[in-house]
């Protein structure tokens, strides 16, 4: 049977080494690589052809959650973490299994089956009969939401979106492979920084398209968003509250930089403070 492919993704060094031990104790499972966040794990599905994540869910910057929300095409994932919270929501995710720490490796071996049951279904991790050839190995790696449109010709784009009542666009486009989705602008809480990437946070769903925050604003009216703070652009309409040197955004508060304070008290009040 060919190896499945495994990515290891977890910020704790010694998790990732125990995962790595765990793994070279089966001939049915290889790893193709370590990532210490999310974002690191972004870049190693770009480049590498992954079937298995063994996958944090609580990591800095990028959740275990939030990057498997944000692949379009995901391989299949064993959520190995601390947090039993998050059981519900790692099987809603269609997980193939959920550990929690510390991980005895006969629960791993359990979990093991199941993605080589899932993946390798004619094949046995001990043959008793010869073996089969193995299912071909999906070439493409998954793809997130990337904004080729975003950063292409802008009076090509104004063409497609929809015009909106005040002059502004309605939409923006993300483009995906195969297709082009429609994310509405009305829908756009805000967007924080991740390096090269950006993650936009709507009522519906998060994206994490491949551009830069700076790209992402200058795509979007100025009239409905402010750029708050380095790392963070939201939609004006979305902010409920403006506390000291922070907005509120439903649950999210947000930092504001002291030299946007005053210009993003008057863009939100204006004259209507009572």
């Amino acid at each position: 049977m060919e190896p499945i492919r495994t990515l290891i993704v977890d910020d704790e060094p010694l998790a990732r080494t125990g995962m790595s031990d765990y793994l070279n104790r089966l001939d049915y499972l290889t790893e193709v690589g370590q990532a210490r966040d999310g974002l690191e794990a972004l870049n190693l599905l770009q480049s590498k052809t992954v079937e298995l994540m063994l996958l944090d869910v609580q990591m800095p910057g990028l959740s275990g959650v939030e990057l498997l929300r944000g692949l379009r095409k995901p391989p299949l994932v064993i959520f190995t973490t601390a947090h039993p919270s998050f059981a519900v929501e790692g099987f809603e995710l269609e997980a193939v299994d959920y550990l929690l720490k510390p991980i005895p490796f006969t629960r791993f071996l359990r979990a093991a089956q199941r993605a080589v049951d899932r993946l390798r279904p004619t094949e046995s991790t001990i043959p008793t009969t010869p073996e089969m050839p193995a299912p071909a190995l999906r070439r493409n790696p998954p793809v997130i939401e990337d904004a080729d449109e975003l950063r292409g010709n802008r009076n090509h784009r104004q063409n497609e979106r929809t015009p909106a009542a005040n002059g502004g666009p309605a939409d923006i486009f993300i483009r995906e492979e195969g297709r082009v989705e429609r994310v509405m602008v009305q829908d756009i809480l805000f967007a924080e920084s991740m390096q090269n990437y950006c993650k936009i946070h709507t009522a519906v769903r998060t994206y994490l398209p491949l551009l830069p925050l700076k790209d992402l604003e200058a795509a979007l009216p100025t009239t409905k968003f402010f750029r708050i703070h380095r790392s963070y652009l939201v939609r004006l309409g979305a902010v409920t509250a403006l506390e000291g040197n922070q907005v509120r955004i439903g649950e999210a508060l947000l930092p504001v930089s002291r030299a946007q304070r005053s210009e993003l008290e008057r863009a939100l009040v204006g004259d209507r403070l009572l």
